[in-house]
């Protein structure tokens, strides 16, 4: 073959890739903006521990991930898992799900010799004649909807479109209602908005009727109506907790009794407050003992605080721990640790240590209430409270 029919054949390959619907042609706010290692952890642990209708999307945001960090073989791997769920669902999701995942092998593929590139895109021109098949633009809008959810929260927005798209054309998939539940949650543990905050209420009411055992979207409305419905909030994260071990509920859980041990010590008798705080560590310990495997970071940093009170080396054992695994850490997760390790210094008047380490904190380029808290020590002086 010569050199220009050579080019011109990668060039006819690449408009063909570009024109697919698949995570390579899609802004999902990882390349360039976020390190893939700790973003892969999200959807590699998720899929061990949930059950809905997002695993095929997750097997293929775990093959996306693996293939920017340039672990192919990985990446197949994870096609063909996610290959496997598409063949249990319902026929347009399926072949939406297929057109996603065939778009994903092309382009892993695309980087072989051609003798070795199996026939993925004739694949794609039998599921569909245009990559736009109006059939399956729901479906691989929800699909996007879940990629986006998976990375992190701050893409709830985006997420809500794709959604609100799919329901403009299928108003009564509950799938699709799930999805658009799950992304206004997102959306407002971002911004924080009332009007969001509703609006997630009135999706994810929808989305525990009609899916018992979907308890991520217990949890996440149990958030919602802490400040509405304390009594309903505390049932839907006793039942989460006790029927499910996915991760993002127990940190919910946690997250939430330690914010009600923590009311409860500050408007506690002196003599009471010592036993506020040994249940509220005996909790946290329960919790991480029971789930070794799970990334539950923010978890052992709450439990490092609680020692503070009574074994500050045992605080600052476990931030060694965490330190010896930063890498593994999300870069908010890095920033936390840094943030209260600079903090006990603080409390230590190990002032250069303390300015060392809000210094690494700020170093970490990621917007975060940590980041804040790390440059505020710094600009503000370090003879501050610790808190």
């Amino acid at each position: 073959m010569t050199h220009s029919r050579s080019v011109a054949l990668n060039k006819e390959l690449k408009e063909k890739l570009d024109a697919l619907q698949r995570h390579f042609t899609w802004h999902l706010g990882v390349t360039g903006h976020v390190e893939p290692t700790p973003v892969l952890q999200k959807p590699t642990v998720e899929i061990r521990h949930t059950a809905h209708e997002n695993q095929a999307a997750l097997l293929g945001l775990q093959a996306y991930l693996y293939q920017l960090k340039g672990q192919n073989k990985a990446a197949l791997q994870s096609l063909r898992d996610a290959e496997e769920h598409e063949r249990q669902d319902e026929q347009q999701a399926s072949a939406a799900g297929s057109l996603i995942i065939y778009g994903n092998y092309a382009w892993i593929r695309s980087f072989q010799p051609p003798d070795k590139r199996p026939g993925y895109l004739e694949r794609i021109q039998q599921l569909c004649p245009t990559p736009w098949d109006a059939q399956l633009v729901p479906y691989t809008q929800a699909k996007k909807g879940w990629f986006l959810l998976a990375i992190r929260a701050r893409n709830g927005e985006q997420a809500r479109e794709c959604f609100e798209v799919a329901l403009m054309l299928e108003p009564e998939n509950r799938y699709f209602h799930a999805g658009l539940g799950m992304a206004l949650y997102s959306s407002w543990s971002y911004f924080w908005y009332p009007d969001i905050a509703r609006k997630a209420i009135t999706q994810l009411e929808r989305t525990v009727l009609e899916q018992p055992s979907n308890y991520r979207a217990k949890i996440y409305l149990a958030k919602l109506l802490e400040h509405v419905d304390i009594e309903r909030s505390i049932g839907l994260i006793e039942e989460s907790v006790e029927k499910s071990s996915d991760p993002d509920i127990l940190k919910a859980s946690a997250l939430f009794w330690l914010r009600h041990s923590t009311e409860r010590w500050l408007d506690a008798q002196k003599e009471d407050k010592h036993n506020i705080l040994e249940a509220a560590i005996q909790k946290l310990k329960q919790i991480l003992q029971k789930h070794p495997d799970l990334d539950l970071v923010f978890v052992k940093l709450q439990l490092a605080e609680f020692y503070d009170e009574r074994d500050p080396p045992q605080e600052e054992m476990i931030y060694k721990e965490l330190q010896e695994r930063r890498d593994s850490l999300s870069p908010k997760g890095r920033q936390a640790l840094i943030l209260n390790w600079g903090k006990l210094f603080l409390y230590k008047k190990a002032l250069t240590k303390a300015k060392e380490k809000f210094m690494d904190g700020y170093k970490i380029p990621m917007l975060t209430e940590e980041r804040k808290a790390c440059t505020q020590r710094l600009t503000d002086g370090l003879a501050l409270p610790r808190c």
